[in-house]
């Protein structure tokens, strides 16, 4: 037998599920709403701040909202919500902004479940928004087909002398000239060609055709008739004069001017229809101008694309379809439609400056700079700056769900497969690709979250979900990995998760699930050197309040969490060591904190010495369900469940007219110690000591700056016994009659149990700071044999 003594260096490292002989000594078996800092080791988590009440009643049941924050710049950021028929907006104090719908707006975003069908991105003051269940179509409006009505163009090149130059329509000549046979010097005047284009409409013009004439073309015409064929003789292997009707082989075969609006396709090479072209000619800019083939689909259906939210220069928004380019130039070959027409846009985001939409294998990418446009410039040329459409490559179908910007690269999700979109230099149709980078499973309806050089991306099992880390593999930036950072909590992230929000400030990562809707999951992760030092899983709590969405802003996370009362928005300063207001007399850690405004006269009865507060006007005219604390100017605590109020108010002993007080709902904070055993460091890292027996006598803590809180000791063969650290210590000069305390020391208690036993557990519900940065304890340790 021999007394032993062992040192808990910190516990910033959570919780773990392993079996407490493979746990590290630093490692809990339950933590809540804590949170594990890297320099002051474990604290409360921060409480939320009310800012205001968004909805007098709660979301209808089964109705899963979609929460969406703006950050638009510094001086505006929205809450938005998508509850399944309206959009609800909210600047970042709780005040309500006017929504207008434009036709169809409202019918495009109804939805039975928005958190799954709908996604939305932000780029300035456009929220792009997409129904995942909409298939994208054309209308059925068409290029102008001025083909039909537009008649026949000669183009009257060269002259030549003793030619005889024909027109032909429909099979009969229309219109002849010979030119005269050179002979003499005045017939020099009469091969000019706009000699020779007057003498021809003369025989357009006997021939009842309406004609204009141009400088060396004549444009023709004649009503009731369908110009068929066309075709003309010069005597010049057909070069001198070109008849165009719909078609022409070159460019350089167009007069240098014809009439406005005129459209003819440029053949190009004989035999290939890859090089066609069609061009139009702009009398005002007195050039051809590149166009569309007439009487092809040019418009998308604006009903069936993704929709805008708009904000107004008034401030106020509008949900309306947003105006998307229309195809000005090319055909179905040379400009053909976007891949995501007749497929259901499964996700979009922002990237290069670029608009991206995945929808089935493909990825697609706008014009740079031009978020509206998914048509290619020329069909002549290709651009650097041309929207890019791709598709996956793999030998089973890979149907994308999600694209996340990642490392200068495009990081595209399927059910089981990873794609990187890349470029060398700038990104252009000309040298992006898809590359096929790993393989892991991934949930197809929650939108991977980006950290720094990390993805993060969760994986459905039976009951549990699996959070993976996906990186670069260090000096082999091609290579690409991804790793189970929920390998030693395999069973604690219930299925269902939806919303990832991470913060690269604050080093951590949120889970937000329906199986747990009360609940967020809590990833606190440190990296030094590239090397992980810090891997805390936990869970915060809201006494029963719903949490339906958040995100953040800075280093301002912001919440929309429903209440029994209404829908309320809430937020969280992840800086510990200052107030969050001024008019508090210390950091107070409740949630729904907020500072109420001076108690007025009239509350005071003199009488009897009693002033009455009324909590219902700090949280818009209603109470939740909860117990409630009130802190006064001076620190002192109060507290006081709902039941226990009249309608709402409470009685204060004394006269508090004027003052401020603090106030908001408990809650508890807790973590349990992994069983405790006798753990040695040699160079194959932590090993536990199991041959012998470990009766524990004492247990202490080391706490810093810390207010009340209490340890159990929980028996399993007998009672359970509680012991309190109330921070009022003899002696100490901090030590204030009605002033709340706030200590630094060692906290020490009696167990006097098997380790095997009993489990300790720190706890505190008062809202004064509490911070354990390291434990130890002491017990007779009984070995049952000797290691040889």
């Amino acid at each position: 037998m021999g007394l032993y003594s062992q040192t808990i260096k910190n516990l910033v490292s959570g919780i773990s599920q392993q079996p407490p002989i493979l746990r590290l000594p630093e490692q809990l078996e339950y933590q809540e709403n804590g949170m594990s800092t890297e320099a002051s080791g474990l604290q409360k988590r921060p409480p939320t701040i009310h800012i205001a009440s968004l909805l007098s009643s709660a979301i209808a049941p089964g109705v899963k909202p979609l929460v969406h924050l703006i950050n638009r710049d510094e001086y505006e950021q929205y809450v938005v919500l998508f509850n399944g028929s309206e959009v609800h907006v909210w600047d970042a104090k709780g005040n309500k902004k006017t929504v207008n719908y434009a036709t169809g707006a409202q019918g495009y975003i109804t939805t039975t479940n928005p958190r799954r069908k709908l996604k939305a991105i932000t780029v300035a003051d456009y929220t792009f928004i997409v129904n995942i269940d909409k298939i994208t179509a054309m209308t059925s409006e068409v290029t102008p087909n001025v083909w039909a009505t537009q008649g026949a163009l000669i183009n009257v090149k060269q002259g030549q002398y003793g030619r005889k130059y024909e027109i032909i329509v429909n099979g009969t000549s229309v219109a002849t000239f010979t030119t005269p046979d050179g002979s003499q010097s005045a017939h020099s005047t009469q091969i000019d060609t706009n000699y020779i284009a007057t003498q021809l409409k003369t025989g357009l013009t006997t021939a009842g055709y309406t004609v204009t004439q141009g400088e060396g073309w004549l444009y023709f015409y004649k009503a009731g008739v369908t110009i068929s064929t066309l075709e003309t003789k010069d005597g010049f292997n057909n070069n001198a004069m070109i008849g165009i009707l719909k078609t022409v082989q070159k460019f350089s075969n167009l007069p240098a001017q014809a009439p406005d609006g005129f459209i003819v396709e440029v053949l190009g090479e004989p035999g290939s229809g890859a090089d066609d072209y069609y061009v139009k000619y702009d009398a005002v800019d007195k050039v051809w101008k590149e166009t569309a083939k007439p009487g092809i689909q040019c418009t998308f259906d604006a009903s069936t694309m993704p929709f805008v939210l708009v904000r107004e220069a008034d401030y106020t928004f509008t949900l309306k379809p947003a105006d998307w380019v229309k195809r000005k130039t090319g055909d179905d070959d040379s400009n053909p439609l976007p891949s995501f027409i007749g497929q259901k846009i499964n996700d979009l985001f922002f990237f290069r400056n670029r608009l991206g939409f995945i929808a089935g294998e493909n990825v697609i990418l706008s014009k740079a700079g031009e978020f509206f446009q998914f048509w290619m410039s020329s069909a002549v040329e290709l651009q650097d700056t041309d929207p890019i459409d791709l598709a996956v490559s793999h030998n089973t179908v890979s149907i994308l769900y999600h694209a996340v910007p990642f490392a200068e690269e495009l990081l595209l999700f399927s059910a089981q497969t990873q794609f990187v979109l890349r470029a060398e230099g700038i990104l252009s149709p000309k040298n992006a690709r898809l590359d096929q980078v790993t393989e892991f499973g991934c949930n197809t309806y929650t939108r991977p979250v980006g950290a720094g050089r990390r993805v993060y991306f969760p994986a459905e099992r039976a009951q549990y979900t699996s959070i993976k880390e996906f990186y670069a593999v260090q000096d082999v930036t091609n290579v690409k990995n991804a790793q189970d950072i929920t390998s030693h909590v395999p069973s604690y992230i219930p299925n269902g998760v939806y919303r990832l929000i991470s913060s690269t400030i604050e080093n951590i990562l949120l889970i937000l699930t329906e199986g747990a809707e009360d609940k967020i999951y809590v990833y606190k992760y440190l990296f030094v050197d590239e090397q992980r030092i810090q891997a805390s899983w936990s869970h915060w709590t809201f006494n029963g309040g719903k949490i339906l969405g958040g995100g953040f802003i800075g280093s301002q996370l912001y919440l929309v969490i429903q209440r029994d009362s209404g829908l309320f928005l809430e937020k969280m300063s992840f800086t510990y060591n200052t107030k969050d207001y001024d008019d508090e007399p210390y950091r107070v850690f409740l949630d729904r904190k907020a500072i109420a405004a001076p108690i007025p006269a009239q509350n005071y009865d003199s009488v009897n010495d009693m002033t009455t507060f009324d909590f219902k006007n700090v949280y818009g005219g209603s109470v939740a369900a909860g117990t409630y604390g009130l802190v006064t100017p001076d620190g002192l605590f109060r507290s006081y469940s709902s039941s226990e109020m009249t309608n709402g108010t409470v009685k204060l002993q004394g006269n508090w007219t004027g003052q401020k007080m603090t106030v908001g709902q408990l809650y508890n904070w807790k973590f349990s110690f992994s069983e405790i055993m006798l753990k040695q460091q040699d160079d194959r890292g932590t090993r536990a000591d199991t041959e012998g027996r470990l009766q524990l006598r004492n247990f202490w803590v080391n706490y810093v700056e810390s207010g009340y809180f209490k340890a159990t000791v929980e028996h399993f063969d007998k009672q359970t016994f509680t012991y309190e650290m109330t921070a009022r210590i003899l002696g100490s000069g901090r030590n204030y009659l009605n002033r709340m305390p706030s200590e630094t020391g060692i906290f020490k208690f009696p167990v006097q149990s098997l380790s095997a036993n009993c489990r300790i557990s720190i706890e505190s519900t008062y809202p004064t700071p509490v911070s354990i940065i390291g434990a130890g304890w002491e017990g007779n340790y009984y070995r049952r044999s000797q290691r040889l």
